[in-house]
C-alpha cells in the first residue's frame, strides 16, 4: 500500500514524551531545588531578611530549576523538546505542590498556585526548546570545524 505525499502519521504520545528524560530533568530540578530553599531557611532563619521577598525568591529557584532541568530533559532527543520540557515543568510543580499539601494543612490552590503551575510548564518548554538547539546547534558546529 503506498502512501500519499500529503498524509502525515502523528507519532503516539508515548513516542514524544521519553519517561527517562522527564525523570532525569525532575531530578535534576529538585538538586537545584533543594539546597537553594535549605539555603534560602537559613538565611531567613538567621538574618532579618525582609518577608516580602521570599515569594519573588521562591519563584527565581522555580524558574531556574525548571529551565535547567527543562534543557536536561531534552537531551539525546531529536524533537518535540517543548512537550518534554512541558511535561518536566508540570510533574516538578505537581510534586512542589503535593508536597506542600502534606507539610501545610491550610495548602488551596489559588490564584497564586495556578499561576506558579502556569510559569512551571512555559519555563519547562522554553528549557526543552533550548535544550534541542543548542545541542543542534553545537553538533552543527561541531561537523564544520571537522572540514
Amino acid at each position: 500500500m503506498v502512501r500519499s505525499s500529503n498524509q502525515t502519521t502523528k507519532a503516539p504520545l508515548s513516542e514524544n514524551i521519553t519517561i527517562m528524560s522527564v525523570v532525569r530533568g525532575i531530578i535534576v530540578s529538585y538538586v537545584i531545588t533543594i539546597p537553594v530553599f535549605i539555603l534560602f531557611a537559613l538565611i531567613l532563619t538567621n538574618t532579618d531578611f525582609p518577608e516580602k521577598f521570599i515569594s519573588t525568591a521562591v519563584v527565581i529557584t522555580t524558574i531556574i530549576s525548571v529551565l535547567i532541568a527543562g534543557t536536561t530533559s531534552t537531551r539525546g532527543l531529536k524533537n518535540k523538546g517543548w512537550l518534554n520540557g512541558s511535561v518536566v515543568g508540570f510533574v516538578y510543580m505537581l510534586i512542589l505542590y503535593l508536597l506542600s499539601s502534606l507539610i501545610f494543612k491550610n495548602f488551596t490552590i489559588d490564584k497564586y498556585v495556578i499561576t506558579m503551575t502556569v510559569i512551571g510548564v512555559l519555563t519547562g518548554a522554553i528549557g526543552g526548546i533550548l535544550g534541542i538547539n543548542i545541542k543542534k546547534s553545537g553538533h552543527k558546529h561541531l561537523k564544520s570545524k571537522s572540514m
